[in-house]
């Protein structure tokens, strides 16, 4: 049995498919989805062992020593699971005081119109904006968004870090002003009248990778076959979700009790590249917004050339630099393209 952990995102839908469609089975692995809430949490649950695999952040197995510097374990990924699927919400109050400072629709302004609003309202209440952990694609997201106003994230705005599932409720309470967070989290504060969608983030850095199959270097020099089994199913998984005729069933999968548990409605829309960025405003279309790796394109393969342009946007902002692009493999990548073409 391999235990394999997933945080509650639209974006976990190859685990979910894998599971639901038989991808798993038919490589021989009985495999035991398992729900997080926190990205930290689950980061701790791999390395204690107390997992054999996470869908995780992209940057994650790359930052690990920043992040926990005794750590003496290492995190590998031999497939980077899926492009894209963030976008950033503010809530609809903080958006409504913006108006008055020359937002408009367009992201650029509305970042403008922030900078605006902290110049001339430096004794107010700091703007309080969450990401959902420190080394993280949103994270280098959010920054990117606010130093295009050159607004400096680290002095003019308050950064926090939440759980994704959390977001939503801190942000209809009046916790945070707004966020960078992966999908349905920014839908579900659209279609119910807490925030606004400023941007999806495909449009700020597009196909960054955002989560990746992570394991333990110690668990697959255990379990290289198992190893190669999980990334072949995964694999086959994320194909089927680059088709987009299967979004559709895909969505009513994700919807499921024990998996999302969220209306299917509002999953297929970002899916399907539709983008509610208001209550009862009029969808528009966001091509691209979740890219799934697929065995003829390069968007599952993770590589040291994009690990390392993650550590270098990750460095812009931390005092140490990771140096453990190598966790990045091609190799592993390689391997699983190689069998699933002998074993068509």
């Amino acid at each position: 049995m391999i235990k394999l952990l997933y945080l509650r995102l639209t974006d976990s839908a190859p685990l979910i498919v894998a599971k639901e469609k038989g991808y798993f089975h038919q490589v021989g692995l009985e495999v035991q989805l398992q729900r997080e809430t926190s990205w930290a949490t689950l980061r701790d649950k791999l390395i204690g062992g107390k997992a054999d695999a996470a869908a995780m952040l992209a940057p994650m197995p790359l930052t690990l020593q920043q992040a926990l510097p005794n750590c003496q374990e290492q995190l590998i990924s031999g497939l980077i699971l899926s492009c894209n699927g963030n976008a950033i919400t503010l809530s609809t109050d903080l958006h409504q005081r913006l108006l008055h400072y020359g937002a408009g629709e367009r992201q650029s302004d509305i970042a403008k119109s922030l900078k605006v609003y902290l110049r001339e309202n430096p004794k107010s209440a700091p703007v309080r904006l969450a990401t959902v952990y420190p080394f993280s694609s949103h994270a280098l997201q959010l920054r990117h968004w606010l130093r295009s106003a050159d607004i400096n994230p680290d002095q003019e705005i308050q950064l926090v870090i939440l759980p994704p599932e959390q977001m939503l409720e801190n942000l209809y309470s009046g916790m945070i002003d707004g966020y960078c967070v992966g999908e349905p989290w920014n839908t579900l504060a659209a279609h119910k009248g807490s925030g606004v969608v400023i941007t999806a983030c495909n449009t700020l850095l597009p196909a960054m990778p955002e989560k990746v199959l992570a394991v333990t270097e110690r668990w697959h020099t255990a379990n290289p076959v198992s190893h190669l089994a999980l990334r072949s199913a995964l694999l086959q998984a994320c194909t089927w979700l680059a088709a987009r005729e299967n979004r559709h069933e895909a969505a009513g999968l994700l919807a499921q009790q024990q998996y999302l548990d969220l209306p299917e409605f509002l999953l297929q829309r970002s899916l399907n590249d539709q983008m509610l960025y208001r209550q009862n405003a009029e969808i528009i279309a966001n091509p691209g917004w979740h890219l799934f790796a697929h065995s003829d394109n390069d968007n599952g393969r993770p590589c040291e050339e994009k690990a390392k342009q993650l550590i270098e946007m990750c460095s812009s902002f931390s005092e140490t630099t990771p140096a453990n692009s190598r966790n990045f493999r091609s190799d592993l990548y390689r391997q699983t393209v190689d069998f699933l073409s002998v074993n068509k």
